[in-house]
């Protein structure tokens, strides 16, 4: 059974990028999992160089794990390469974003994103994720929003040629720094513009969680559109990213909602470890029990809808 969990950049790890991510990967594949996905260097600008993406794909290349998808750049990241500081404080800038009115600024976010596209090309995974920092203000006025969509629409469209041709589609997740409303709304807009073949959604389970409690509307109006996943839990106040069952999320209900769409397993666990006082080694082989768990709950809802539809079939046809 194919099952899927995200890897983390641990820094505090000397040379964390090669021996660390090595090391996550060898428990990661003998705790079970066949999927990863890939998180390190997500939430930054930093440039990935052709040494670096070459490097990484045969260092997952050989460790017999596929990847699932990439937790592509922000577009718009406040964590930069770029520090300073004064009266004793840490500032950041922000040089690359895709929501920028500022031309170089907007076309410096599109080659941030394009770099993430380039790592999941050379993963073969089929998608990179996406945060599109969206507001309850955005849909305040008609002139508010065309001020958002305006820059975010032209830098999509010059990405959407570039992922067709790499075979990378983009998967804009679900996030908490809007209401459900905003985000259905977000979502509305951008699946009327742009096709299913470059453009889809990523349900984070925990975030939508948190704003819209016990719901999942988002895969009752967009489950067409679901192409990958980001399974954790929480409490619905803070975004912890557990392992599933550990919080308050309803399980059933969710998997039954994920089971209703076209989504491919493996589901992706997008969980903390350091959310566990446990060994690496043992919170991945908890996990995988987890995942298993879960794979069999989606799988079990497809089969009972199979079943389920087959007398209307035979009716039909007769």
């Amino acid at each position: 059974m194919d099952t899927c969990i995200t890897i983390w950049q641990w820094p505090e790890e000397e040379r964390w990028y090669d021996e660390g991510i090595k090391k996550s990967l060898q428990l990661i594949a003998e705790a079970g999992f066949t999927h990863i996905n890939w998180n390190p260097d997500s939430g930054n600008s930093y440039m990935l160089s052709d040494a670096e993406i070459s490097f990484t794909s045969d260092m997952v290349r050989a460790s017999g794990l596929k990847a699932k998808s990439v937790h592509g750049s922000n577009g718009r990241n406040p964590i930069s390469e770029v520090r300073w500081r004064k009266n004793g404080r840490i500032g950041r800038e922000t040089r690359r974003d895709i929501l920028s009115p500022h031309e170089w600024q907007r076309q410096s976010g599109v080659e941030l994103v394009k770099n993430r596209v380039d790592l999941a090309s050379a993963f073969c995974s089929p998608d990179i994720v996406l945060h599109v920092d969206i507001t309850d203000d955005v849909f305040l006025s008609p002139e508010r929003e065309e001020a958002f969509f305006r820059p975010l629409r032209m830098s999509l469209e010059e990405l959407q040629p570039y992922c067709l041709e790499k075979r990378v589609k983009i998967a804009v997740e679900t996030l908490f720094c809007a209401s459900a409303e905003s985000f259905l709304l977000l979502y509305d807009r951008l699946f009327a513009w742009f096709p299913p073949g470059f453009l889809g959604l990523c349900l984070d389970t925990g975030h939508w969680e948190m704003i819209e409690p016990g719901g999942c509307s988002v895969l009752e109006k967009f489950g067409d559109r679901l192409i990958t996943t980001h399974i954790n839990d929480n409490f619905g106040a803070t975004d912890d990213h557990m392992l599933p069952f550990d919080g308050r999320i309803d399980w059933e209900s969710m998997t039954r909602a994920i089971a209703a769409t076209k989504y491919e397993p493996p589901l992706n666990f997008e969980t903390h470890i350091d959310r566990y006082s446990m060994p690496e080694a043992a919170f991945y082989r908890r996990a995988h029990k987890i995942a298993v768990r879960l794979e069999e709950m989606l799988q079990a809802h497809r089969n009972r809808s199979r079943s389920d539809d087959g007398p209307d079939l035979i009716r039909n046809a007769g």
